[in-house]
């Protein structure tokens, strides 16, 4: 899902997600296989993050590929729940850049360097998980934006099934787009859960504009 929830892998805990993701623009779809969102527990309230897709594009009619773009982040947690219903609070500056001036060219990754700073909350209302998260976006070379967004989740018939569904919205100077996403989190076993997400995003109508969104993967807790 887009909104992130303060949770952390533990110490010396790997998190590894290996995914798909789809997004479809009104001149042709980016896709990132794989995606992959690696994790690391530094301690039990610190996660270091490397998030790297490699990217396709058929924007001009043929397909063409490269390393898109790359993030680095750090997590910290600074406030655990008391209890069952009690609230988590983090925080989890990003920072993306690309890796490849040829990724650049042909579309798959952008020229402009972006630092993400948001703060993510987590608590549970009777028996639903609420996640939510607020950041600020500051982009080179392009205005800053706001994001924001709230998942609820809950379990579907089994335990070790998750149904979720998100609200997610950005805005700033310009246009502003929301996306309205349904998921699912599956653990198969002990170390691999399938997660699943399928999303409509509503803006403005252009060609750079996202219209949906879809991700298949696996998260590995080795």
């Amino acid at each position: 899902m887009a909104t992130d929830d303060p949770g952390t892998p533990g110490d010396g805990k790997w998190e590894i997600n290996l995914g798909v993701i789809g997004t479809h623009q009104r001149d042709g779809w980016l896709v990132d296989v794989p995606d992959a969102d690696i994790n690391y527990g530094l301690g039990d309230h610190i996660q270091l993050n490397l998030d790297l897709p490699w990217t396709y594009t058929n924007a001009d009619g043929r397909w063409r590929a490269g390393v898109g773009d790359t993030s680095i982040g750090v997590k910290w947690r600074f406030l655990d729940k008391k209890h069952e219903h009690g609230i988590e609070l983090s925080m989890y500056p990003r920072y993306e850049t690309s890796l490849s001036s040829y990724s650049e060219r042909i579309g798959v990754a952008s020229p402009n360097k972006e630092f993400f700073l948001p703060f993510e909350a987590a608590t549970k209302i009777q028996e639903f998980d609420v996640a939510a998260d607020l950041g600020r976006h500051f982009v080179q070379h392009e205005g800053d934006f706001w994001s924001a967004g709230i998942v609820v989740g809950h379990s579907c018939g089994s335990e070790k099934v998750d149904c979720l569904a998100e609200i997610h919205r950005e805005w700033g100077a310009g246009d502003a787009q929301t996306l309205l996403n349904f998921g699912m989190r599956w653990k198969l076993n002990e170390t691999l859960t399938f997660l699943g997400a399928i999303g409509r995003i509503f803006g403005p109508a252009s060609d750079e504009q996202a219209r949906a969104l879809v991700y298949v993967g696996v998260q590995i807790s080795p």
